[in-house]
């Protein structure tokens, strides 16, 4: 033990960190500035400069796991130091206390610690064996293994640190480090750590990864690493992905933003195995701004040739859009040549009442969704959409007032036969709707004004005005709600095939009787307690005959025939065909809640409409409808019928032909996220029209995702169509994602149908690394469309 003026150093017995926090024992405490330093003992970040290299992704921040797995990316001597305890509150800014089992050291010459040394300075902590500190050079070695804590609870570990607090640089060899910043957490080692200021450092031979404590099966492994904070840049020569062990992406050269935000540059290429053989993209990012971005990905489909795909993205404070390109100049498989799509959706709010926006999709031919895309796609891109709108919403007259403004065309695609069904354009349409409730009677004033154009059919304009009130009596255990309304409609019509351009008219007065009842009774079930309910339900609706074979049909079909549609006034859509009707339907439900949580169990219901004259309305002029006193029957029922096992069906029952018009019924195991049982019949009975035959579509869909060994799923789909007896899709797949979700991946094949009597498959893969890009094509997509509650392997395992 030594004293000297002006300097005190204290021997002193290392104690439990417990009884530090509680009590701090003697230790020498530097309370005024030592030279060539900008402030008092101060241990500098040593690693900022690679706590987030090449993390491309936000994720949520997590505590620490320890998983044992192949230690590539290790500690160094030095152990970690778990809840290192910060400066204690009594110790002034930026002053220094220093405690070991030996100090020594003569005032502004040198301090020597020895034995469980532990230096603390504000918020950072160092722990080391041995610290000699040369007062005159303003520098500090710390020798034996050492642990830097920083502030933000980052650590730096090596068993040599060398550090010039003048000039903010130091050196360490054979360093290890971990970090958690902004819901990242970061570990690695290099062999040589270079602090060359407070805003540079530079790495040599380093190896990181983004996973828990101890957890290594994939690294990035770098020659060498520079970070500048001036730029918020960071450069990588030599860098390769491992997983594994086994190498899967290398590059000489990546530059990245330390801070984990975006930047220029290439991201993970994507590759897809399918009917059209290997796609493979090399995306390329553009940073253009903070609010705007664009990426350019150039590729190739070895059995069609190159193409080229662009997208950007831009977010404004009233607007945002996303444009979407792809290219392809020649096509080896096709006829069509200079292939393309594009897609842009745009949103802008104008005012809190105004709003619009865009929508635009086109492609090159009617081949494009047929040989790029799957059978989904396809399905659903008959029509591509084209508008744009503008929307208010507001106050008007003491009541809500909607309106929209919009121009639509559509781009119709051909289907596998060569058949065509293009909708009229809608240049424009002009709509608006307006409510106001005056105590128990609400009204309502709906109007429209449209200008009808087509390539192929007579063009024209229609204007329609319906205003209505609806008397609103709701008494509890019934209601009643009588509406009356006159339907307008008048049309301008455009000169075609000889015939010259006229006007015609339609006025339909509309009345309706909405009434029900609602009662409950107790009920004990399955040694359960419920509330049963029986909802009787009424719907008589009047509207007069008046033939509506001489006006255009621009926009009106049939709605599909369902127990909700019994209730409805109109059986067509649109506006241009509205039925007479002098019908009384009937409806019955029961439902069964629990009584202890109110939560819904089971429902069912059967419903059916009587005609007292029949409807003279046709939908097409050459097409009669037969006439009927009655309606089919319309039932349903679905619930959880028991512990994880929920069911459904519906069924729609053509008494006067006595068949089977439609069925729908499934039912679905699902005891907990990741395992699910599914299975779904369906049957059709289809009239062809012009000829007056019957077939019958009848299809089986199977289901399943089930856990089969630790964190590994497989999961399926089986879509069999019985007439005729053909699969129409399969699937099969397996998930996996590590025990404490440093990575995951999912492979899945895919089979389906593309026309009478061939198919088209897909392979999908991807591996997903924690915090960086996918690597491969994405199956989820797919996987959710055909598996009822599917869900991811990271949705399901815990962490």
């Amino acid at each position: 033990m030594s004293h000297v003026s002006k300097l005190f150093f204290a021997v002193k017995p290392r104690i439990k960190r417990a009884a530090l926090r509680a009590a701090p024992a003697p230790a020498a405490v530097f309370s005024r500035p030592l030279k060539q330093s900008g402030g008092v003992f101060a241990c500098k970040p040593l690693v900022v400069a690679l706590v987030w290299a090449f993390c491309s992704t936000t994720a949520q921040a997590q505590q620490a796991e320890v998983c044992h797995t192949d230690d590539v990316v290790s500690a160094a001597s030095a152990p970690a130091v778990d809840n290192v305890p910060v400066a204690t509150q009594d110790l002034p800014t930026d002053a220094v206390r220093i405690r070991a089992n030996k100090i020594a050291g003569q005032t502004g010459v040198r301090a020597l610690a020895e034995g469980d040394v532990v230096v603390e300075r504000n918020a950072e902590t160092l722990h080391a064996q041995r610290i000699d500190y040369d007062q005159p050079a303003d520098t500090l070695t710390a020798e034996g293994g050492f642990t830097l804590t920083r502030a933000d609870g980052a650590q730096v570990r090596g068993d040599t640190l060398q550090y010039d607090l003048g000039k903010q640089s130091g050196q360490v060899r054979d360093a290890a480090f971990e970090a958690e910043h902004e819901g990242r957490r970061l570990q690695g080692t290099g062999s040589e750590l270079v602090l060359h200021d407070g805003k540079r450092s530079s790495a040599k031979k380093v190896r990181f990864n983004t996973c828990g404590r101890g957890d290594n099966p994939w690294y990035i492994e770098a020659a060498e690493l520079q970070a500048d904070r001036n730029t918020n840049i960071g450069t990588a020569k030599h860098a390769k992905l491992v997983f594994k062990g086994v190498p899967i992406l290398y590059t000489p050269w990546a530059d990245f933003p330390l801070s984990g935000g975006r930047k220029s540059g290439f991201l993970v290429p994507s590759v897809k195995i399918g009917s059209n053989g290997t796609e493979v993209e090399l995306p390329y990012y553009f940073n253009v701004a903070p609010n705007y971005d664009a990426t350019f990905a150039p590729g190739v489909i070895s059995a069609r040739g190159l193409t080229l795909r662009g997208e950007t993205r831009y977010l404004m404070p009233d607007y945002q859009g996303q444009v979407q390109a792809r290219y392809m100049p020649h096509d080896r498989r096709s006829r069509h040549d200079h292939r393309y799509e594009v897609q842009w959706q745009h949103q802008h709010r104008l005012n809190p009442q105004w709003q619009g926006g865009v929508s635009l999709n086109q492609v090159s031919d009617d081949d494009y969704y047929r040989d790029f895309y799957g059978r989904n796609e396809v399905a659903e891109n008959v029509q591509l959409d084209r508008r744009a709108w503008l929307n208010y919403e507001g106050k008007a007259f003491g009541g809500t007032l909607n309106a929209q403004a919009l121009a639509q065309k559509y781009q119709t695609l051909s289907d596998a036969q060569g058949r065509k069904d293009k909708p009229y354009a809608l240049l424009p349409r002009v709509s608006t709707q307006w409510d106001r409730q005056f105590g128990s009677i609400k009204t309502a004033v709906s109007s429209q004004f449209t200008r009808f154009e087509h390539s192929e059919r007579q063009d024209g304009s229609r204007a329609v005005l319906y205003p209505q009130a609806q008397w609103q009596l709701d008494r509890g255990w019934w209601y009643a709600r009588p509406k009356v309304g006159v339907h307008l409609t008048r049309y301008w019509l455009d000169r075609f095939r000889g015939t010259p351009s006229h006007t015609a008219d339609r006025i339909l007065p509309i009345a309706n009787l909405d009434t029900g009842m609602n009662f409950e009774r107790h009920t004990r079930l399955f040694g359960q307690n419920f509330i049963q309910t029986l909802e009787p339900r009424l719907f008589y609706n009047y509207i007069p005959k008046k033939s509506q074979n001489d006006l255009p049909n621009f926009d009106s079909s049939e709605n599909s025939f369902s127990y909700a549609q019994l209730f409805r006034e109109n059986l067509y859509s649109g506006n241009d065909r509205i039925n007479s009707s002098n019908s009384l339907s009937f409806g019955l439900q029961t439902r069964l809640f629990e009584t202890h949580s109110g939560a819904e169990r089971f429902r069912a219901g059967i419903g059916q409409k009587f005609y007292f004259n029949a409807d003279n309305v046709l939908l097409n002029g050459n097409i009669a409808r037969l006439p009927r006193n009655k309606s089919d029957i319309a039932a349903f029922a679905g619930g959880r019928v028991a512990q994880h096992w929920h069911a459904d069906a519906k069924l729609h029952y053509n008494q006067n032909a006595r068949a089977l018009e439609r069925a729908d019924a499934g039912i679905r195991y699902h005891p907990e996220a990741g395992k699910v049982l599914s299975a779904r019949y369906k049957y059709a009975r289809r009239e062809e029209i012009y000829t007056g035959h019957f077939d019958r579509l009848r299809q089986l869909d199977l289901a399943f995702q089930w856990p089969i060994h630790n964190n590994l799923y497989a999961m399926g789909r089986l879509n069999y169509g019985l007439s005729p007896r053909k699969p129409l899709e399969q699937m099969l797949g397996l998930e996996y994602r590590s025990h404490c979700g440093c990575w995951s991946a999912s492979m899945a094949a895919q089979r389906y149908t593309s026309g009478q009597d061939s198919y088209k498959h897909a392979l999908f893969f991807t591996l997903q690394l924690k915090d960086l890009s996918s690597l491969g094509n994405n199956p989820f997509k797919a996987l959710r469309l055909g598996i009822p509650k599917y869900h991811k392997t990271n949705e399901v395992i815990k962490k």
